[in-house]
């Protein structure tokens, strides 16, 4: 009985002191966010981010790393902060209005687009080769003209860790977004 009851304490003793690793949760960053834009400013075009579509397999709260050619993880501590589909439309809504000044940017159809933004996510996650990919498309509707721009990416991370590899997808997209101004007619 007491060699039962010294187990029984010695059980809850090592139950008690083993702990699950803590979440936690990343959102993703943008250089113009220290930006301020003018309290007013007049409006000539309406831009509407009408979607932002993400693959199955990134919709979820965990990070996805590739660990090898046919393989993806998500992780369970490592989550976003929100939904990446969600994430993503806020920077692209913030980011365009502060490239784009002049223009109204929301997700929100407020009034007649000139310009409609569809974006497809195809991959976003960190890659085992140390690797941050990014691969994609842009559906743009612009006076109903329709013309779609690819984006695909590879870049490397500074160093290992799921912060790293959110810092390194948060400069990826940035320069999409700028790539997508510099070359579309918005």
């Amino acid at each position: 009985m007491k060699k039962l009851i010294v187990t029984l304490c010695v059980l809850f003793v090592v139950s008690c002191s083993s702990s699950s690793p803590a979440k936690r949760y990343f959102q993703l960053t943008s250089d113009f966010s220290q930006t301020e834009q003018p309290a007013s400013q007049a409006v000539k075009d309406f831009i509407w981010i009408e979607s932002v579509n993400v693959a199955p397999y990134l919709n979820t709260l965990g990070i996805v790393y590739q660990t090898n050619d046919v393989e993806y993880v998500t992780a369970n501590n490592n989550l976003w902060a929100s939904s990446l589909s969600q994430q993503i439309t806020a920077r692209v809504v913030h980011d365009l209005s502060m490239l784009l000044p002049g223009r109204l940017v929301s997700d929100k159809p407020l009034s007649k687009p000139v310009t409609t933004l569809k974006v497809f996510i195809d991959s976003f996650h960190g890659h085992y080769a140390g690797d941050a990919l990014i691969k994609g498309r842009w559906i743009i509707n612009h006076n109903d003209t329709m013309t779609v721009k690819n984006f695909n990416y590879v870049i490397r991370q500074s160093q290992d860790g799921y912060e790293d590899l959110v810092k390194t997808l948060s400069k990826g997209w940035q320069e999409e977004e700028v790539d997508l101004v510099k070359t579309t007619k918005l």
